[in-house]
């Protein structure tokens, strides 16, 4: 909101839930084939794609699904880091004076979160890390509630700017000179943020599926992503407002990292920052979980292989493994692909640890292939759109728009990590 102002933020809000909520929409009818209502179920995703555009497509979209989970876990830990560390600067300044040089480097605190996560990610499946998204989703609310609150006290406040029309103004500003070049890619980066924050439609089929079939499943999903999308909408306009109206031009990418002025009330900043760790544990495992099952269900197949070459292989995403000696291979090389999983991750996070720019790229590579591209390209052949019609035509231009959309914020963040580099010195401890 900072980078594209009151205006410009809050248009851009607004026609990325609608672009989101109609997509997805289009998707929730995509679930059953060939009748929306009756026809066979396909449980994921990527076998909605199969079944309906074919195995080519089909990888694509395995390819994008598993990028942005990838990408996702590198982001978690970058934050999760960014809070133990901002946690840890607050006890110094606590323990020394607020004139005590204090600066946490992230980079030892991603080791930590690094370590966490190599312990919890031992976890064999979704069912057993069940409690630790509850208890993830319940810290989300309540961090998001304590920064919503302590940025709208800030910005009852006298004295300070409460943002523009639209965004950074370019030229010298409050001692800081913004150029032209500086605010495109500031536009465009948080553009890309935006574009991920509306990012669920990667898992819809997945929780479609668990729906019951009486009201049929696309019907259910249909009504829960109004609601869903229109308060989602609605609490990202009040965070984002908030913040800007409480920091203006000056508003950082973690609010956290500023609300430590708040002496005192410092317990409150560093409960948010607990919460907020707490909670990416949690999002950290549950995002990761399908990649390692992913990995996993090919490997117990190359194991079985190897020990029984003639038995018939399964077809569906269950682990066929019965005999003592490919589940003893496929535990260690659980344990050997999980650790380093999550080793890798760590490490690209104390290479690139600049969030907003990671966050914008991310959300400007997935968002069009995962909730523009293939949800239309479904509809239009499910239904037999006819092509050159008008709805052909307009759901062509739709298409086409976030494509451009989605290469000018990839290219901005891009060019954002680039010029973040160097200032950046990788691997600080």
């Amino acid at each position: 909101m900072s980078q594209i102002g009151w205006v410009a933020g809050s248009i851009i809000l607004v026609l990325l839930a609608l672009a989101t909520l109609y997509s997805s929409s289009l998707l929730s009818d995509c679930y059953r084939h060939p009748d929306p209502a009756a026809g066979a179920r396909n449980h994921t995703y990527t076998k909605c794609v199969n079944a309906i555009l074919g195995k080519r497509q089909a990888w694509f979209c395995a390819l994008a699904q598993y990028a942005d989970l990838y990408g996702a876990t590198v982001a978690f830990t970058i934050v999760a880091s960014s809070s133990i560390a901002a946690i840890a600067q607050s006890v110094c300044y606590r323990k020394h004076g607020k004139n005590t040089p204090c600066d946490a480097v992230t980079g030892r605190y991603t080791l930590i979160f690094g370590g966490i996560q190599i312990f919890f990610s031992q976890l064999q499946d979704m069912q057993r890390v069940r409690w630790l998204s509850i208890l993830a989703t319940v810290m989300s609310f309540s961090y998001s509630f304590i920064v919503l609150s302590l940025s709208a006290i800030k910005a009852s406040e006298h004295g300070h700017s409460h943002g523009t029309s639209f965004g950074v103004l370019v030229g010298s500003n409050m001692l800081v000179h913004v150029t032209t070049y500086q605010k495109t890619l500031g536009v465009l980066q948080a553009i890309g943020n935006m574009c991920y924050s509306f990012l669920f439609t990667s898992i819809l089929i997945e929780i479609q599926d668990t729906l019951s079939s009486s009201p049929p499943e696309n019907k259910t999903m249909r009504k829960t992503l109004l609601i869903g999308i229109v308060y989602t909408t609605m609490f990202y306009m009040a965070l984002g407002g908030t913040g800007y109206a409480a920091y203006g031009d000056k508003t950082p990418g973690n609010l956290l990292s500023a609300l430590v002025s708040y002496r005192h009330v410092f317990w409150l900043v560093d409960l948010a920052n607990l919460f907020i760790i707490v909670r990416l544990v949690g999002a950290y495992q549950v995002t990761a979980q399908p990649i390692f099952g992913f990995v996993e269900f090919h490997a117990s197949i190359y194991f079985q292989r190897k020990i029984m070459p003639n038995e018939k292989q399964p077809s569906h995403a269950v682990l066929p493994l019965q005999k003592k000696s490919s589940l003893d291979h496929l535990t260690i090389f659980r344990i050997v692909w999980r650790t380093s999983f999550v080793i890798l991750t760590t490490m690209i996070s104390m290479a690139f640890p600049f969030f907003n720019s990671i966050l914008g790229l991310l959300g400007a590579l997935a968002y069009w292939p995962l909730t523009i591209y293939f949800p239309i390209q479904m509809h239009m052949k499910k239904f037999d759109v006819q092509p050159w019609s008008s709805k052909w035509v307009g759901l062509q231009i739709l298409m086409l728009f976030f494509l451009l959309v989605s290469f000018s914020c990839i290219a901005g963040s891009i060019e954002g990590i680039r010029q973040s580099m160097k200032k950046h010195q990788a691997f600080q401890i």
